[in-house]
Parts: C-alpha cells; sequence; structure tokens
C-alpha cells in the first residue's frame, strides 16, 4: 500500500472516532434532556396531586379576597373630618342642637355622635371645645375654629323591617350628664295608663355617690337646676318627688334598681260614684237601718248623682314602687331595659326577656311635666336610646327596640 492511501485510511479512521463521538454526545444531551423533563414532571405532577397543597393555596387566596373586601369597606368609614365649616339644622332659624357637650378633642365629639343613634353629624368650636350634635343638617362654611363631621351613611341603622319606627320616639340618644327633656316631646297617652320607657343603662363606676338614692331618670315633679338629690331614705325621697311617671332610681348601697310610678285610684268606684253611695245607715232613735241607693227600704235616699248634687267621689294618689326582680344590674356591660305599663299591670323586660309583672293598685298618672335624666345625685355611667311611646308595646315591639342600640352597644351586651 502506497504511502497516500495509508494516509487516506488514516483520516478515514479520524473522521470515523469523529462521528462516534458526535453521535455519542447528542444521545448523551437528548437523555440528559429527557431525564430533566422527566423529573420536572413528575415533580409538577407530585405538585399539584397533592390535595394538601391545593388546600394551602385556597386558604390564602381566600384571605387575600376577605382582606380586600375588608378593607375597602372600613376605608370607606375613615374620619373626614371637614374644616372651616358647620353641620348644624337646614333651617337656622328653627334650628335646636340635638346634644350640646364639652369634648376635649373632635375625636371625642364624634364618639358621643356615633353613640348617638339621632345624632347625623357634629360641629366642634375647637376654641371652646363645645361639641353640637345635629340630626338632618347641611353643611356651612365657618371660621377657621370651627370644624364638621357627617355621619357616613352605611354606618346609620336601617329599622325598615321594624313593626314600627321607634327611631322617631327617642328622647336622648346618648347622655352621661344632665339632660331635660320638654314635655311637648312626650305625647299623651292614647289611653290612660298605657304607655311604655325603653333604655339601654351602662355603670361603670358603681361606687359615684355611694350611699344615697342616684338618679336615672323621672318624668314629674321639677328639678331645679342647682339642686343636688341627696336622699338616703326613699320615703324623704317621695314627699319631694311625688309625681313620677315613671322613676327609676339606683339603690344607695347595691346595684339593683327601683322603678317608681306614681297611680290614682277612685275610692269606692266598684260601689257607686259618691263618697255615702252603697253604705249602711241607721237611726239612732229607731234602730232602723237602710243601704243608700237600694231600690226599696224604710228611708229613701235623696242624696245619689242624678238630682243635681255634685258628686263627692274621693281620688287616692300615691307612688308604687318595684324591684324585686330588678337586682345585681351588671357594671361595664350595656342592658337594655323596657318598661310597659298597661293600665293596672306593669312588666319589665331585660334584653328582651320579660322578667317581673306586677299588678299595680291603681293607674299610672301622666303629668304634662319634663322628663329629668341622670340629675345630681346620679350614677357614675351612661344612658343611651331612652324613648317613649304613647302606648303598650307587644313583645315583637320589645324585641326591635333592641335593633336600636348602637352595634358597640349592642355587642357588649350578648
Amino acid at each position: 500500500m502506497s504511502n497516500t492511501n495509508k494516509i487516506k485510511n488514516v483520516l478515514n479512521k479520524s473522521s470515523g472516532y469523529g462521528t462516534i463521538t458526535n453521535n455519542n454526545s447528542n444521545s448523551n444531551s437528548k437523555s440528559n434532556s429527557n431525564s430533566n423533563s422527566n423529573s420536572n414532571s413528575n415533580s409538577d405532577k407530585s405538585m399539584f396531586s397533592n390535595i394538601y397543597f391545593i388546600m394551602f393555596i385556597a386558604v390564602v387566596s381566600l384571605f387575600f379576597i376577605g382582606y380586600s373586601v375588608y378593607y375597602n369597606l372600613t376605608s370607606s368609614n375613615d374620619i373626614k373630618i371637614i374644616a372651616n365649616s358647620s353641620y348644624y339644622g337646614k333651617d337656622i332659624t328653627l334650628y335646636e342642637a340635638l346634644f350640646k357637650e364639652t369634648a376635649t378633642q373632635m375625636t371625642d365629639c364624634i364618639n358621643i355622635c356615633e353613640n348617638n343613634i339621632l345624632c347625623d353629624g357634629v360641629t366642634y368650636n375647637n376654641d371652646t371645645k363645645i361639641c353640637s350634635g345635629t340630626k338632618n343638617g347641611q353643611i356651612r362654611n365657618e371660621s377657621e375654629h370651627i370644624s364638621a363631621w357627617v355621619k357616613p351613611p352605611n354606618s346609620k341603622i336601617n329599622n325598615k323591617n321594624t313593626k314600627l319606627d321607634f327611631t322617631k320616639t327617642i328622647l336622648v340618644g346618648y347622655t352621661n350628664t344632665p339632660k331635660v327633656v320638654k314635655n311637648t316631646l312626650l305625647q299623651t297617652p292614647y289611653t290612660i295608663g298605657f304607655f311604655a320607657y325603653s333604655f339601654n343603662l351602662t355603670i361603670y363606676d358603681f361606687n359615684k355617690n355611694y350611699g344615697s338614692w342616684r338618679h336615672l331618670f323621672h318624668r314629674g315633679t321639677p328639678i331645679d337646676t342647682n339642686t343636688i338629690l341627696n336622699y338616703q331614705s326613699w320615703e324623704n325621697l317621695i314627699v319631694d318627688f311625688p309625681m313620677q311617671s315613671i322613676g327609676v332610681w339606683l339603690s344607695p348601697f347595691t346595684n339593683n334598681l327601683r322603678i317608681a310610678v306614681t297611680t290614682t285610684s277612685l275610692a269606692n268606684k266598684n260601689d257607686g260614684t259618691y263618697e255615702d253611695a252603697f253604705i249602711q245607715k241607721c237611726s239612732c232613735l229607731t234602730s232602723d237601718c237602710y243601704i243608700t241607693d237600694m231600690p226599696g227600704g224604710t228611708w229613701v235616699d235623696k242624696s245619689k248623682s242624678g238630682d243635681n248634687s255634685t258628686p263627692k267621689t274621693k281620688i287616692n294618689t300615691y307612688i308604687e314602687f318595684f324591684d324585686s326582680d330588678l337586682q345585681n344590674i351588671p357594671i361595664n356591660k350595656s342592658i337594655n331595659i323596657t318598661v310597659n305599663m298597661q293600665g293596672s299591670d306593669a312588666e319589665v323586660y331585660v334584653d328582651g326577656k320579660i322578667v317581673k309583672v306586677v299588678k299595680l293598685d291603681g293607674i299610672p298618672t301622666v303629668s304634662n311635666t319634663n322628663l329629668y335624666v341622670m340629675y345630681d345625685n346620679s350614677f357614675g355611667g351612661e344612658i343611651s336610646n331612652l324613648l317613649y311611646y304613647p302606648e303598650n308595646l307587644k313583645l315583637p315591639d320589645v324585641n326591635s327596640i333592641l335593633t336600636l342600640a348602637p352595634p358597640s352597644q349592642l355587642n357588649s351586651s350578648q
């Protein structure tokens, strides 16, 4: 073999080896890629075939969705104070503030309005620290020391589903200071002795004015502005306050409530229309006796009503009270108390449940006087949603009143 042929053979072998090397590398790369893809597909398959992993992803997703909804709802309730503005009644000539309280700062003023179901907004004077609440008002431009806040629409309680709109009967939305409600705001009962009161009560400081009867509210005997009600004796109290329709008091030494009501009854009302009706009279000379107003008898009674004489009916007026099932009122917890008068029957509800039924000796008397709330000496706490209704309530009405409580108060009572 020539040298030329030998060189060709060597080159052919070299090229052959090179071809074999390339094939091996290709096959190796294919096998590697296949193995990688298989491993990836196996890992993906194992990841999504795990039911616990899928549940974890679902829970996390729901959490973020819920948080987004919560954030959107709560962010709309951010406090938006309107500077250099006031919120007073639409007709300023007839405007009367829903309440006027002293507040250290604007946020305290807003808290008072939020706890008052009647309040739609406030005006705060940064100089005098006076907070004025308003119902159905409007924003007006004011000087720089006046600020306003309007309650967001979604924070107002919807009472469309209740049988009666009790928001119209609320006399005091919220207070922890003395208040006077004018008698013109209290309608005369449709039927004598048939009416109802309801209120939310929260006692914070039981020891305040400990040792004397503490005033929650009463309608009746007037109270002078500078008068301090300092009574340890109930007998002395009712001498000075004989007219209470109704009165609610916290006892001097315990956390018990007493409800008082002035009633009237007619003497001999079942026997006649004057004081000498249907009674026995006897002659001291003959010992003959007869019963007045009887159709027969030895004597004929000429004094009965109907012969143009003036009737002499006796009217007894006195104060009755009940407290046996109003004991151990909780501290730092809001409760609702409803007093339902039905003639000579009185019902007491606590948080919508009836706890007391009282048979009165007379019919409750309603006087054309003001309603006095939390006059000194009073208790350490607050009253909210104090309402009066000029008719007796049914059980569904009592439960409907509970929906009027501000959310914070309602939650704390559950």
